[in-house]
C-alpha cells in the first residue's frame, strides 16, 4: 500500500513562476513529503487505517527519503504492533499537546503529542500508564477506530475492541489430547473458564477471544462460590442457531453451558468458575459460544 505522500506542486505564477512570492517561506524550501504511517489527528489516523485513501496534509514528515521498502515504520506494522493495556470493550483515547515555552520565536502548532489511553471520560488516573504517540497509535491492531470526542477534559478518540485480540490481563492456554481438546482461562494465574470439546478443534481463535473477553477481572478471580442462581439459568441461556443448542446448570461452585446438537451430539462444554461470573458474564460467554460455534 503507498505510504509516501508527495508534497503537493505549487500552481504557476507568480513573481519567480513557481507559485511562490518573496515573502512566503515556502519559497525557499517547498514542502516536505509525508509519510501515511505518521498521523497527526483522528481523520490521518482513520486515513492510515487504509493509506490508498491517504492524502497529503495531515501527517508527519517522510523520515526515510522515501525508501518505502526499508523504512522502519513499514516493519514495526506487523513487528512491533501496539498493545492496548486496558480491559474493557472500548476505550477513550485523550490527544495532549505538547508546546513550547512562551520564549519560542514562532507559534506555528504543537511540538508534539501525548496520547493517553482511558477507560472513558470519568477517568482520571490515566496519566499513570505510559503514554503513546501517534505512530503507536497507528499501529494498534485488533481495536476499530470509533468516533472523535470532544469535551471540557479536550479532544481524543474511541477504540472499539473486537474479537481479534483477547482481553488485556487474560492468559489462554491449549492442551490437545487424541480425543479431546482443553482451553484454560486465568486471570492472576487463577482459572476461570475452562472450554472443553471433543476431537480438534474446529473453530478459530475469535471464540477464545470472545470468551476472554467476558471473563471477570482481577477481583473476581478466585475460587469462591458463583453468585448466581439457579433461577437465572433461563435469563443467562441465548436462543438457539440452527441446530446448535445451549443449556446452563448452575452449581454452588461453577456454571456448565453445554452446546449441544441433539440431546446427545456434545460440541462444547464451558466451565465456570469464582465469584466475578455475573448473569451478564455468564450471558456473554454463552453468547460467545452460540455466535462462534454455529459459524462452524
Amino acid at each position: 500500500m503507498p505510504i509516501h505522500l508527495r508534497a503537493p506542486e505549487a500552481p504557476a505564477g507568480g513573481p519567480d513562476g513557481k507559485g511562490w512570492n518573496r515573502l512566503s517561506l515556502n519559497s525557499h524550501g517547498g514542502f516536505l513529503a509525508q509519510c501515511a504511517l505518521r498521523p497527526r489527528r483522528w481523520g490521518a489516523l482513520l486515513e492510515s487505517q487504509d493509506t490508498r485513501r491517504a492524502r497529503w496534509g495531515g501527517f508527519g514528515v517522510c523520515t526515510n527519503r522515501g525508501n518505502c521498502e526499508d523504512c522502519p515504520l513499514r516493519k514495526a506494522i506487523n513487528e512491533q504492533p501496539t498493545t492496548v493495556e486496558v480491559n474493557a470493550p472500548r476505550v477513550l483515547v485523550r490527544i495532549e499537546e505538547i508546546h513550547a515555552g512562551e520564549d519560542a520565536i514562532f507559534n506555528a502548532g504543537p511540538d508534539g503529542w501525548r496520547l493517553w489511553v482511558t477507560t472513558g471520560p470519568d477517568d482520571r488516573d490515566y496519566r499513570s500508564r505510559l503514554p503513546w504517540v501517534w505512530e503507536e497509535a497507528a499501529r494498534v491492531h485488533g481495536w476499530e477506530l470509533g468516533r472523535p470526542c470532544v469535551d471540557e477534559e479536550g479532544e481524543g478518540f474511541w477504540l472499539e475492541r473486537t474479537t481479534c485480540v483477547p482481553a488485556w490481563g487474560c492468559d489462554i492456554t491449549t492442551r490437545t489430547w487424541p480425543s479431546f481438546t482443553r482451553h484454560g482461562f486465568r486471570v492472576n494465574r487463577t482459572r476461570v473458564a475452562l472450554l472443553h470439546h471433543h476431537g480438534e478443534c474446529t473453530h478459530d481463535e475469535e471464540l477464545l477471544n470472545a470468551i476472554s473477553h467476558a471473563c471477570p477481572g482481577p477481583e473476581g478471580a478466585d475460587e469462591e462460590r458463583v453468585p448466581v442462581h439457579w433461577r437465572q439459568a433461563q435469563e443467562m441461556t441465548p436462543p438457539p442457531a440452527d441446530a446448535l443448542r445451549l443449556g446452563i446448570d448452575v452449581r454452588n461452585m461453577s456454571v456448565k453451558i453445554v452446546a449441544a446438537d441433539g440431546p446427545r451430539d456434545e460440541w462444547a462444554r464451558l466451565t465456570l468458575t469464582g465469584s466475578g461470573w455475573t448473569a451478564e458474564r455468564v450471558r456473554a460467554a454463552a453468547e460467545a459460544l452460540r455466535t462462534h460455534l454455529a459459524d462452524h
